[in-house]
């Protein structure tokens, strides 16, 4: 149950020094130096054709507890992507 299991995030709790949970995250695949936008999201609010990532993926994973302009490496099933952590915001 969705309602039973939801939380209330105090807002003045959330920043931006690491990706965290609720940051929006700004990034650059180094291999092709696209840059992608999305915000960290629990799994059953994910939806990536709407920049929402879940918390769970290889690629959200890697990112959190990193800071900005950190180089960090996801394992994803096609083998291992890097990402320049360009900007964190709320």
């Amino acid at each position: 149950n969705l309602v039973a299991n939801a939380k209330i995030i105090d807002e003045s709790q959330l920043n931006t020094d690491v990706v965290r949970m609720m940051n929006k995250v700004k990034v650059q695949n180094l291999a092709n130096k696209m840059v992608m936008e999305f915000t960290i999201v629990g799994e059953t609010e994910a939806d990536f054709a709407h920049g929402k990532l879940a918390a769970t993926t290889p690629t959200a994973k890697a990112l959190i507890g990193h800071a900005k302009d950190e180089v960090v490496e996801a394992h994803v099933p096609s083998g291992v992507l890097k990402f320049k952590i360009l900007d964190i915001s709320i």
